[in-house]
């Protein structure tokens, strides 16, 4: 019995120990990259945002309205993660220039496979936009989706007001699915942070960690940026692909037009992207999409975000993005504000 007992414990306790380093090392900040990656930040990093995260949220969430109501808003944004962020996001603070702004808050809808730019041509398409009144629509995406995200568009498809009202009615009967722990995430973090010593990624992490040679962040971290924003490059590169998305988003904003609405583009830049000049080693392709858009003629309003962003980092504003996170921070959220409203101001 002991014999058997000595055996169990030989076997379960190299687990036990790798557990142990983690529950005693591994700092949590709840940022993707900090979570995927299991790389452990300064605890305090966040505190200096707290102002931001304890605002009020001054805009509105369509969720929220009644579209059997009269509504008036100057603006209505459609996008993905970059758009939900709440009391930080660049729409709350758009509010602060006296604009109205409504959020589709995509995660109480159960709307299947969403696409930004696909569910902008619904509504176009659709009989929504005219309960809305707005005057512009504000199209975000991240840089390594917008160019599959623009691929094998229906650009005559619609969505309803009850289509829209029994996706919400589906999501209100389900709990948004949320991140839990597993063992497995107690093995990441030692099994990572070596592997880390030999290769940017860990070998299998979805995250990678490059040497920077500009004080980017208030911490004295690598550069942590997502495996995705590699992956995307080949089709972001393309300059093929680049001028077919285009011409979409030029479709899509004449058929708002006939509406009365002015399409705004915004591409968010991916974390590699936007830093890529400060990356020490260059052992993987420069970044094009920003480079290929600036250069092609548009019939929409479009934010150069990078070129905007850039300035403000080469200038040595700090924490433009989250160090931990491959999202934009409040320092970018409130620069981006701004920067819509004077393309708006300069083509009125």
């Amino acid at each position: 019995m002991k014999r058997f007992i000595y055996t169990i414990l030989f076997f379960v306790s190299p687990f036990i120990i790798l557990i142990g380093i983690t529950k005693l090392c591994y700092i949590e900040t709840g940022g993707d990259l900090n979570r995927l990656g299991k790389i452990s930040i300064d605890k305090n990093y966040r505190d200096q945002f707290k102002k931001d995260y304890n605002q009020p949220q001054n805009y509105t969430e369509f969720s929220s309205i009644n579209l059997d109501d009269i509504t008036k808003f100057d603006m209505l944004t459609v996008g993905d993660s970059f758009s939900q962020q709440k009391s930080h996001s660049y729409q709350n603070y758009l509010t602060n220039y006296s604009i109205s702004v409504l959020n589709f808050d995509t995660r109480a809808y159960a709307t299947p496979s969403y696409n930004p730019i696909d569910f902008a041509y619904k509504l176009a398409n659709g009989d929504i936009l005219n309960k809305l009144h707005i005057k512009y629509l504000i199209l975000q995406s991240v840089e390594r989706s917008i160019i599959t995200r623009g691929e094998d568009l229906d650009q005559n498809t619609t969505i309803t007001i009850e289509q829209l009202e029994s996706f919400r009615k589906t999501q209100n009967n389900h709990h948004h699915p949320s991140y839990n722990e597993n063992y497995s995430d107690y093995l990441k973090f030692p099994i990572y942070n070596f592997l880390y010593n030999f290769s940017d990624n860990a070998l299998f992490s979805p995250i990678h960690q490059k040497n920077i040679n500009k004080k980017i962040f208030s911490t004295d971290n690598k550069l942590l940026f997502l495996e995705e924003d590699l992956i995307a490059l080949e089709k972001n590169n393309n300059l093929k692909l680049v001028k077919q998305l285009n011409n979409k988003l030029i479709t899509l904003a004449k058929k708002l037009r006939k509406q009365n609405i002015t399409l705004i583009v915004l591409p968010s830049p991916d974390k590699y992207d936007i830093h890529y000049d400060y990356i020490t080693v260059k052992n993987k392709p420069k970044p094009l999409f920003f480079t290929h858009m600036r250069d092609l003629k548009k019939e929409y309003l479009y934010i150069d975000s990078k070129k905007i962003l850039k300035k403000y980092i080469n200038n040595g504003t700090k924490d433009i993005y989250f160090v931990d996170d491959s999202h934009w921070s409040p320092i970018a959220a409130k620069i981006i504000a701004e920067s819509i409203t004077e393309v708006i101001t300069q083509n009125k």
